[in-house]
């Protein structure tokens, strides 16, 4: 963590909070400046072990049962700790919907997101939550993980949201897509009432870079393809009628000339 983000958390986050910041900033390494995902792909391994799906289920029951606070990349908390800016953006859209927040949370695994910030959405809001995921994380969501506003989906045309009243979430998923510049296409033409990027790689130089990033393994032992992206050009499909409303920085840490942050952007042509 830089020292400009320590100071951030000291001044802005309670000591739960921090403590969980450290936790998920232990250091990942980012390698390799790769032209295609096929050969950042060739170059990793593990991803798809199917413990690490174990691994998520069994913490995402530990929170679903009361036996942990929280869990993020499978790993749990014992005590509850709010990500801020998150919480804000989410009632920020609530607000522009008659109080009503419809969420489609993009690659949000078993809605890890919804279930460590539950009690002050729901307290502020009219809340559905759409996690889309993976087919296995799907039927295993369906089976264990559907409660309160909480459903799973395999893709968008599945969401029962209205797109124009909706907010989409990107927490830490764009970097993982094989063509995440695809996606913010078809966001952008589906027309999402806001947008949500969080925990997101951005270079320094304004070029996307293609690397592999090994996961610290006290998380789980794997590598795999990670995007670290042109802002600008993540964006572009949005410049014509969303506008940014606010960036914060996020606290996943990283060694190459890139860094780690949020934007909200809420469309225009009302």
């Amino acid at each position: 963590m830089s020292s400009a983000l320590k100071r951030f958390a000291r001044a802005w986050l309670p000591p739960a909070a921090q403590r969980w910041a450290r936790r998920l900033t232990q250091p990942a390494a980012y390698t390799g400046d790769y032209r295609t995902w096929q050969e950042a792909k060739a170059a990793a391994r593990g991803y798809d072990d199917p413990a690490i799906f174990d691994k998520v289920v069994a913490s995402a029951r530990a929170v679903r049962d009361g036996h942990a606070a929280f869990e993020r990349d499978s790993v749990t908390f014992a005590e509850t700790a709010i990500h801020g800016p998150l919480v804000a953006g989410l009632l920020r859209a609530a607000s522009k919907n008659e109080g009503r927040l419809h969420v489609i949370d993009f690659g949000g695994g078993f809605g890890s997101a919804w279930w460590q910030h539950r009690a002050w959405i729901d307290q502020g809001a009219e809340v559905t939550w759409e996690v889309i995921e993976q087919p296995h994380f799907v039927a295993a969501g369906r089976e264990e993980f559907e409660v309160g506003p909480l459903r799973f989906r395999q893709s968008l045309d599945e969401c029962t949201a209205n797109p124009r009243s909706a907010l989409i979430l990107l927490s830490s998923v764009l970097p993982y897509l094989e063509k995440p510049h695809d996606l913010m296409a078809e966001i952008a033409r589906r027309g999402f009432r806001h947008v949500l990027i969080d925990r997101t790689g951005f270079t320094r130089n304004h070029a996307d870079r293609l690397t592999v990033q090994r996961v610290p393994k006290t998380i789980y032992d794997a590598t795999y393809p990670c995007w670290f992206f042109s802002e600008e050009r993540l964006l572009q499909p949005l410049a014509a009628n969303y506008r940014v409303l606010v960036k914060w920085p996020s606290f996943d840490t990283v060694e190459i000339e890139a860094e780690f942050r949020g934007i909200l952007l809420e469309r225009v042509d009302q």
